[in-house]
């Protein structure tokens, strides 16, 4: 029994980069836009994250980088799509493709660096209470910040007249540009926060 909460607690750590993911994702797919450059998005930022993590020794600056690496690639995503209108489907799967790429390309010059683990964020006392202390409360801050991003788009896209604006947009765009919305600006930037997540 004793693998129980080591075996959870890499299943949590490693599920946290896929729960920010999807969640941005969602956010813009409901917008309408169709993006199978996700996994391309989050190759880039990892890179850009890793590469700058050991070059600096900084983990904040580090997923700053990935958060930047993520827009930036998301917003050639965005404007070869909704400005140019290229093909979303072909779009994506070519981002994807680049990111796979770029990332071995980059990364290779990473080989053997380590860098260290974020800290947990460790309530004294609490972390101590037998299989569910260290599952509930030894995770590093980017754990309980993807719980937070789930919880909050969710009440943005339920809750908020943005959020009932951006479905809209991803309903009916025709409808939405007759009533006054920029289509292509929500579109823009649902894609970026997507981006923003994946990286």
């Amino acid at each position: 029994m004793d693998w129980i909460v080591p075996f959870t607690l890499t299943v949590i750590t490693a599920s946290t980069p896929l729960l920010l993911a999807a969640s941005g994702e969602l956010i813009t797919e409901k917008s309408g836009v169709l993006n199978l450059g996700v996994e391309g998005m989050m190759l880039v930022g990892a890179i850009a994250g890793f590469a700058v993590t050991a070059t600096t020794g900084s983990a904040i600056l580090g997923i700053f980088a990935s958060v930047v690496a993520g827009v930036l690639i998301s917003l050639i995503f965005a404007f070869l799509t909704l400005t140019l209108m290229a093909n979303q489907v072909a779009t994506g799967l070519a981002l994807t493709i680049f990111g796979v790429g770029f990332s071995a390309l980059v990364g290779s010059g990473f080989v053997g660096f380590a860098i260290d683990p974020l800290p947990s964020l460790s309530i004294p006392g609490i972390r101590q209470i037998p299989v569910i202390g260290p599952i509930l409360f030894g995770q590093d801050f980017l754990v309980y910040f993807s719980l937070l991003v789930v919880f909050g788009v969710g009440y943005f896209l339920t809750k908020t007249r943005a959020g009932l604006i951006l479905k809209a947009v991803g309903d009916s765009h025709h409808s939405a540009n007759a009533i006054g919305y920029s289509v292509i600006k929500i579109r823009y930037l649902a894609t970026m926060f997507g981006g923003a997540m994946a990286g």
